[in-house]
């Protein structure tokens, strides 16, 4: 039975949340259904229109993905709205932590029968007095992108002959068991009375202290090697919510039709999940219409008529006092194909360091000249109003995907990597809406001396220090890393590594926590710059932020506070000398007690950092000489 959720909008698109992801809340955890199950109204009814959310350079950008898409759509947040998020429990299995039992959840319900038609997990049994249920922590994914509980009724009835291996760990996951063992499940209950008890060591904390007991005939199995255990996938896809009585799955296959196999993991890991998501900074100049949202909604509904024909669009526009050729033109939107990640952020980055303020109430801003005034910038952009609006498209489990390879077409992701892309909704990519959030919020854009990183970037320490972290991101495991070191230059790391400084010296300073603070990079052979922002979303929209580029004598001290910070760090030598610590080693002198930031705050998970680049008294970026 699908639940009503009250989770924040963060949460329900970020890099770390979405569609399909699994959320703990206060008494359970659940995984977010398809924006279908929401009960938006159709695309083109009238009602749409207080949830529309324009930003034309966007939408014509996502065309390339969703041929169809019509709207991006607000994430609902007011609990007077018939539009709610939904979600259904995730994992399926819960056991009561008095008495032990161990069920899947439709066998609780079960038990209640019609005593509770909304079943709200407590324990039957008398002698529990109302005990809430806790649910098991463990889950399966696989590399298609689907979901699933283990197989627990058969867990206490394995075969004996248990094999000792050691399989490949991936560093980028939680499961941490140096080495495993391969279970055999017999798929068989243990006996046909099974009552099945979930039971926990007091003594022995580890995954060996837990049992999966048969209180019927006995035979029980602790959970020791469970991380080494696969089994076919069953193509589940919870996030879909139901279809005929059931819940949404489909057939499992990989390249030839070989079987996909499933893996156990933490259900709070970060590889059961990443989303992928875009976002985008609000550009006059590249708004395609200057039709609102009413307007949006009621042609839709016009040509979306069955007797729809042309004088219908007319009198309307004669009744709106617009030209027709602007209704022909919105209706008519043809998106300009593939767009890169670099060329879609050029725009951002050449509109605020070149145009002037518009007249556009939701952007404000100026550029100042830091020249011989803040020592490595050539200038700054004090934003005192941004909208960015962000729309996730997609999500992938197992292993994330760069930016770049979210849009591209099949045959293309194909040939780059091995997990498969899923769709948030049950029209796939045919959908006609998506969900976005719309934030405002403010920062500051930061310029680096092109000058002056042009003579830094060629010196042979620099170079030297960037190819140890290329050379780690080629070995990883992952394509995304792979793809990302391919692209790496001395200039992107130092832009990020200096974002990274910034915004822990701004936490002090700014009124914001350093959660709340946001980097975006513009890094190319034709950019060099960064913004940090804050948004609505977080912790307001306080000014704090970009009032900090009024004064510049103020802002070189913060500058050299935070360099000088840099300079020391509380396990150094150890962090300033290393040779690669984090992901697959992809930092070098970074951690998290002088670098490294909340995960919700970096685009490149806190990997491709390095402080020496930008402190270090013999080639560091601020030690070169003007």
């Amino acid at each position: 039975m699908a639940q009503k959720i009250e989770h924040g909008r963060s949460k329900l698109i970020s890099n770390y949340g979405g569609i399909g992801s699994v959320i703990d809340t206060v008494d359970s955890s659940i995984i977010i259904e398809s924006f279908d199950n929401w009960h938006y109204p159709d695309f083109y009814e009238k009602e749409l229109n207080r949830y529309i959310i324009i930003d034309d350079r966007l939408s014509n950008r996502l065309k390339t993905r969703f041929p169809l898409l019509k709207q991006l759509v607000s994430i609902p947040t007011d609990e007077k709205l018939d539009v709610k998020p939904q979600a259904n429990y995730f994992p399926k299995w819960f056991f009561c932590p008095r008495c032990k039992r161990f069920m899947h959840y439709s066998d609780w319900k079960k038990h209640w029968g019609s005593q509770k038609y909304d079943f709200d997990l407590q324990c039957f049994n008398p002698e529990c007095k109302g005990e809430h249920l806790e649910q098991v922590r463990f889950v399966m994914t696989c590399d298609n992108g689907h979901i699933q509980d283990l197989p627990w009724n058969f867990w206490n009835n394995r075969k004996p002959e248990i094999q000792e291996n050691t399989p490949k760990i991936n560093s980028q996951s939680e499961e941490e068991e140096a080495t495993a063992q391969t279970i055999v499940l017999n798929y068989h209950k243990c006996c046909e009375d099974q009552e099945l008890h979930y039971e926990i060591s007091s003594e022995n904390t580890d995954l060996s202290g837990i049992h999966i007991k048969c209180k019927k005939c006995g035979k029980s199995e602790s959970l020791k090697g469970m991380f080494g255990f696969q089994q076919k996938c069953g193509g589940k896809k919870y996030w879909l919510g139901f279809q005929d009585g059931t819940f949404v799955k489909e057939e499992c296959v990989g390249d030839n039709n070989k079987e996909v196999r499933a893996s156990v993991k933490i259900k709070s890991s970060n590889s059961v999940y990443y989303a992928n998501t875009l976002s985008s900074l609000w550009i006059p100049d590249k708004q395609v219409l200057d039709i609102d949202t009413n307007m949006r909604t009621e042609i839709d509904a016009i040509v979306n008529d069955p007797d729809y024909e042309l004088k219908d669009l007319e009198k309307f526009a004669r009744r709106q006092n617009i030209d027709i050729q602007l209704i022909l033109n919105y209706l008519d939107i043809e998106n300009d194909g593939y767009v890169t990640e670099l060329i879609y952020r050029k725009a951002e980055n050449d509109y605020f360091i070149n145009k002037e303020q518009p007249e556009d109430k939701k952007i404000r801003f100026r550029q100042i000249d830091t020249k011989n005034k803040l020592s490595g910038f050539q200038r700054i952009v004090k934003i005192d109003k941004l909208k960015k609006t962000t729309v996730q498209t997609s999500f992938t489990r197992n292993e994330p995907i760069d930016v770049d390879s979210i849009l591209v077409g099949d045959t293309d992701y194909v040939n780059s990597y091995n997990v498969k892309r899923q769709s948030l909704s049950k029209n796939n990519y045919e959908t006609r809406i998506l969900p976005a959030i719309e934030s405002y919020g403010e920062g500051i854009l930061f310029i680096l001396d092109e000058n002056k990183i042009n003579v830094w970037e060629s010196n042979e320490k620099v170079i030297s220090r960037v190819n140890i972290i290329k050379e780690h991101g080629e070995a990883s495991d992952w394509k995304s890393h792979q793809i990302e070191a391919s692209k790496l230059t001395p200039r992107k790391i130092l832009i990020h590594t200096l974002a990274h400084l910034l915004m822990r010296e701004f936490e002090y300073i700014s009124g914001y926590p350093m959660s709340s603070l946001q980097e975006r990079l513009y890094v190319s052979d034709s950019m060099n710059g960064f913004l940090i922002s804050a948004y609505d979303g977080t912790d307001g929209y306080l000014g704090g932020l970009s009032k900090l580029s009024k004064d510049l004598n103020n802002l070189q001290e913060i500058l050299n506070s935070a360099l000088n910070r840099a300079k020391n760090c509380s396990l150094d030598p150890i962090c300033y000398e290393s040779e690669g610590q984090g992901i697959a080693q992809l930092n070098l002198a970074a951690c998290h007690s002088c670098t490294l930031l909340p995960e919700t705050s970096c685009e490149l998970s806190n990997l491709f950092l390095d402080r020496q680049i930008v402190v270090d008294e013999e080639f560091g970026y601020f030690k070169i000489e003007e």
